[in-house]
């Protein structure tokens, strides 16, 4: 065999060895928060220099040869990146249901000025999408609970239909503002605690209520998986029929009474965290999609991936019923961002 011939029996070898690299790396790098472009750099700078060592001696390939055999693995490259990529985002859309103690709200006493002050609480363990660790407690005082509950039933619209999901939640942030204080109070010394930048808090704030188990909220009673027509709604139900609540008006939790309840669905955690960053001074806003019949977040930020703009602005989208997702990365199923609009915004 000749040494060219043997070089080209290398490469098919070196192709499959490429591939498990490849995917190898792509899946330590993004485990470590690293961005999927600089990761696609990363990859196409390592996939040239190992081409160039295979193909050595290099004088006894034709310059048009080590092109085309260069366009081939790099090719290889954006293939792996593209289906890597992909698993993730089927990944990220699978809903978790953890019923653990982590997962349960107790009823608890708070003492302020010597006062005791019953309140709902959980403490939770999570980590954000580069493996930071935080912890601390959601809590909400019993009485504001009880003050709030079924708030979404005093909220009446006569305005503009196409107005309704952003003034019903503007409606629910604005009458929850006072009562998220304690939680607030969790946010702001986990921010002080590990010195969080911009994005560092976003990001720890989203990815704690992503930890938070997937819930359904129904306008109507919740009845047993059989009884929907729904693949999404049935498939939940079958996996954890406890992770529904009923008989809320519109089918939204308001913020306290997600935290007083760990129960909450897309619309019910946008209005959260909207919520919160909207507190801490960020330009947030909550997007909908008739479509697609889902909620996201949209953030105004220095960041990557998918957003829509509204007068000049970029608001990156933040899928928060799941754990994984990062800003700007939609699942694959819902990501024709021409089906989303902006229905509220802090700024």
């Amino acid at each position: 065999m000749s040494k060219t011939s043997d070089n080209l029996a290398r490469g098919c070898l070196w192709l499959v060895l490429l591939l498990l690299i490849t995917v190898a790396v792509f899946g330590f790098l993004y485990a470590f928060g690293v961005r999927p472009g600089i990761i696609y750099f990363i990859a196409v700078v390592a996939c040239s220099w190992l081409v160039k060592q295979m193909l050595k001696p290099k004088d006894e390939l034709s310059l048009n040869s080590r092109i085309r055999y260069r366009l081939l693995f790099i090719l290889v490259v954006v293939f792996c990146f593209a289906g890597f990529l992909n698993k993730v985002a089927e990944h990220t859309q699978s809903y978790s249901f953890d019923n653990s103690e982590e997962n349960l709200v107790t009823a608890d006493t708070l003492f302020v000025n010597d006062e005791a002050v019953p309140i709902w609480s959980s403490y939770r363990s999570w980590r954000d999408n580069s493996g930071n660790a935080y912890e601390g407690p959601l809590r909400v005082t019993q009485e504001d609970y009880t003050h709030l509950k079924d708030l979404s039933a005093q909220y009446q619209h006569r305005g503009d239909p196409e107005l309704f999901w952003g003034e019903l939640y503007a409606f629910l942030e604005s009458r929850n503002e006072d009562s998220l204080e304690l939680l607030f109070e969790t946010f702001a010394l986990l921010q002080k605690e590990h010195q969080l930048n911009q994005m560092e808090f976003a990001q720890m704030v989203t990815t704690c209520i992503q930890d938070i188990p997937y819930a359904l909220v129904f306008s109507g009673a919740c009845l047993s998986a059989d009884q929907y027509s729904d693949e999404t709604i049935s498939e939940v139900l079958e996996k954890c029929p406890e992770c529904c609540i009923g008989n809320k008006q519109y089918g939204i939790q308001a913020p306290v009474e997600f935290i007083a309840t760990l129960k909450g669905d897309c619309d019910t955690r946008t209005v959260l965290i909207y919520s919160i960053l909207k507190h801490f001074d960020y330009d947030v806003a909550i997007l909908n999609s008739n479509f697609y019949r889902h909620s996201v977040l949209g953030l105004n930020i220095p960041a990557s991936g998918q957003y829509k703009v509204w007068r000049g602005k970029r608001y990156y989208v933040w899928e928060t019923t799941s754990k994984y997702f990062r800003i700007g990365q939609m699942g694959a199923s819902m990501n024709d961002l021409s089906h989303w609009n902006i229905v509220l915004r802090s700024k």
